[in-house]
C-alpha cells in the first residue's frame, strides 16, 4: 500500500491505552456519534487522516502531545449506523496547537518532522531471540492463549509494533512505547515493560489475526 500524504491539520481520535504505530494496522468500532461523523468526513475526503492520540490520564480532556496519524484502508458501515475501520499508521506527529472547530470532534495542527524515519520500512538491528523468549514467558505468566504458529510466522520488526498496540500494559507504559526513538528502542522499551508485569487473573486470548 503506498503512504499516505502527511496533511498537517487532522481530527483526533482520543483513546485511553490505546496506541497506534506506524506501519500496523489498528482496528476499531466507531459507534459515538461525533466520531461516526469524523469517520464519514474522512471517507468523502480521502487525503484525510485521523489522528490516534492518549489523553494525558484517562476521563482528561488533556491531551498528550504525541500521537500518530493513521489511514482508513478499510471501512465498513454497520445497519444501525455505526462503523468497522481500520487505521494503517502512517506516521507519529506532535500537536502544534489545537483547533478552534464548529465540529462535534476535535483538530489540531500538527507536525511530523520530529520523526523522520517513521514512513520508512524499518528493521530491527538487535538479535530479536529475546523477543520471542520474553514474550513466550510473559504469556506464561498472564496465561494467554496463543496461537504460537501465526506468531512465529510474524516478522520480528512487526511483532515488536503488534505487542506494544496490544498487549495490557498501563495508558503511560503504552505512550512510552509510541514515543520511543526508534524500533530498537522500542523492542527494549517492550522487553522491560514484559517482564516487570504482575500476572492477570483472567484468561486472555491475543490473536494477531486483524494483520492479515
Amino acid at each position: 500500500m503506498s503512504a499516505a500524504k502527511l496533511v498537517d491539520t487532522i481530527p483526533l481520535f482520543p483513546l485511553h491505552k490505546t496506541i497506534l504505530l506506524p506501519g500496523s494496522v489498528l482496528p476499531l468500532h466507531i459507534f459515538e456519534s461525533r466520531y461516526r461523523l469524523m469517520v464519514e468526513h474522512v471517507l468523502e475526503n480521502p487525503g484525510l487522516l485521523i489522528g490516534i492520540i492518549q489523553p494525558a490520564a484517562q476521563d482528561s480532556k488533556k491531551l498528550c502531545e504525541i500521537g500518530c496519524a493513521g489511514k482508513i484502508e478499510q471501512s465498513q458501515q454497520l445497519p444501525k449506523g455505526n462503523y468497522l475501520i481500520q487505521l494503517h499508521g502512517e506516521s507519529r506527529f506532535k500537536i502544534v496547537d489545537e483547533l478552534e472547530t464548529e465540529t462535534p470532534y476535535r483538530q489540531a495542527r500538527v507536525e511530523y518532522s520530529s520523526f523522520p524515519h517513521d514512513t520508512e520500512n524499518l528493521s530491527l538491528s538487535k538479535d530479536t531471540d529475546i523477543l520471542y523468549q520474553n514474550f513466550k514467558e510473559y504469556s506464561a505468566r498472564n496465561k494467554l492463549k496463543i496461537e504460537w504458529d501465526k506468531i512465529e510466522d510474524i516478522p520480528a520488526n512487526y511483532l515488536v509494533n503488534l505487542l506494544s498496540m496490544n498487549l495490557d500494559f498501563s495508558g503511560i507504559e503504552k505512550q512510552t512505547l509510541l514515543e520511543s526513538p526508534d524500533l530498537d528502542s522500542r523492542l527494549d522499551d517492550l522487553i522491560c515493560l514484559m517482564e516487570m508485569s504482575s500476572p492477570n487473573e483472567i484468561l486472555t486470548d491475543f490473536s494477531p489475526n486483524f494483520l492479515n
